[in-house]
């Protein structure tokens, strides 16, 4: 890995996902039935651009083999093909109706700000005019880069949902294709899901390959730095909103 990809990780490293109160309260199973549909609702909209932000940088990237590799992973998310499932925004539908969440739920709720803001932010960095690098750099590594999203107990985004929060299958199948795997890493807090492995690791090719004067640089750094502070505002609007400590953690019942 090249210093300049190895300080956007670092950046990346020292606001991880499990930084933020509401992933350490889902990770803990210490989330309510009114935080988790809320989780569902509200990070929905920024999961139903995702395929768009990553078209908008394959579109733009010269390479072939490198746009193709982009290109069959969006295929994946939008159809399920490879794994011989759905379409993943589809699954994570089928994780809020677990919950008693509909799709017009979803469709009708009002769109928080900190939401809106990172949506806006993936559009332009990916979308737009701006280099492509920013995108790449801003949202693919961001999103995919994550170091692995346990607990301190050990405990994934799908064992947790699984195991503790006790959902039937349908209701995380999300998670089985973009949970990090700590199963399959013996335990251990090491390993992330082959999808985000392969797109974190085109995206460092992508950067290395692209990214290349001071100009560019400086712009991803700054635009990661945007990305990093609009992804934790949207957390934290989500945990202060819908967060109730003297609720009840969630537990699924047929």
């Amino acid at each position: 890995m090249s210093e300049f990809v190895q300080s956007l990780r670092d950046k990346i490293n020292s606001r991880k996902k499990m930084t933020s109160r509401l992933y350490q309260t889902v990770l803990a199973g210490k989330a309510s039935k009114h935080l988790l549909q809320n989780f569902v609702i509200h990070r929905f909209p920024i999961k139903n651009h995702w395929t768009r932000n990553i078209l908008g940088i394959a579109s733009r990237i010269p390479d072939h083999q490198l746009r193709v590799e982009l290109v069959e992973n969006v295929f994946e998310e939008e159809t399920g093909h490879f794994s011989h499932s759905k379409r993943h925004l589809e699954t994570f539908v089928d994780f809020g109706k677990a919950l008693g969440v509909t799709q017009r739920d979803i469709d009708t709720a009002p769109m928080l700000p900190q939401t809106q803001a990172v949506i806006d932010h993936n559009v332009e960095a990916c979308n737009t005019t701006v280099h492509f690098t920013a995108g790449v750099a801003s949202v693919l590594l961001l999103m995919e880069g994550q170091p692995p999203v346990v607990s301190a107990g050990n405990q994934s985004m799908l064992s947790v949902m699984r195991d503790v929060y006790r959902l039937p299958p349908e209701g995380y199948e999300f998670f089985v294709h973009h949970a990090s795997a700590v199963e399959r890493a013996g335990g251990d807090h090491t390993a992330v899901s082959d999808l985000e492995e392969d797109h974190a690791e085109t995206a460092e090719i992508l950067l290395d390959t692209y990214c290349t004067t001071d100009e560019l640089r400086i712009q991803a750094h700054r635009y990661l730095d945007r990305a990093i502070d609009r992804r934790h505002a949207h957390f934290d609007a989500i945990y202060e909103q819908f967060h109730d400590p003297a609720a009840e953690p969630f537990r699924y019942a047929a």
